[in-house]
């Protein structure tokens, strides 16, 4: 199994359901959240420790469907994610498909945000 894979996909799933308004069951999301706490959970590394920690608060925004703070979650786990592969250089390992990994959450956290401030200004499409 590729876990990077997984991830990215995991990611997509969230944001179309947050993205629709959570029509279907937010169990989606946090079966998803669930999978990678748990896979992370175990680990002895402090930074891999704080990205399980941060996937509570992501748990949480998605049981109260808060968006902005799940923008939040994910652009925090996006800082997260660039720190820990900081020490990792080698062109197409791990370390590059943590930052692309990076990048994504990140850019997950900004559209969340629109969309976030869009339900607040009453301008969000109806779902």
């Amino acid at each position: 199994m590729n876990f990077i894979s997984e991830i990215e996909s995991s990611i997509q799933t969230l944001f179309a359901a947050i993205n629709a308004g959570f029509v279907q069951d937010t169990s989606v999301g946090q079966q998803h959240v669930g999978n990678w706490q748990q896979a992370l959970n175990g680990s002895d590394n402090p930074a891999v420790r704080l990205v399980a920690t941060e996937l509570e608060v992501l748990n949480g925004a998605i049981q109260r469907n808060d968006v902005a703070a799940m923008g939040a979650s994910f652009q925090k786990l996006a800082i997260l994610t660039s720190q820990s592969a900081l020490p990792l250089h080698a062109f197409g390992g791990v370390g590059d498909k943590l930052r692309e990994l990076s990048q994504k959450l990140n850019s997950a956290g900004g559209n969340l945000q629109i969309i976030a401030r869009q339900r607040a200004a009453g301008t969000a499409p109806a779902h």
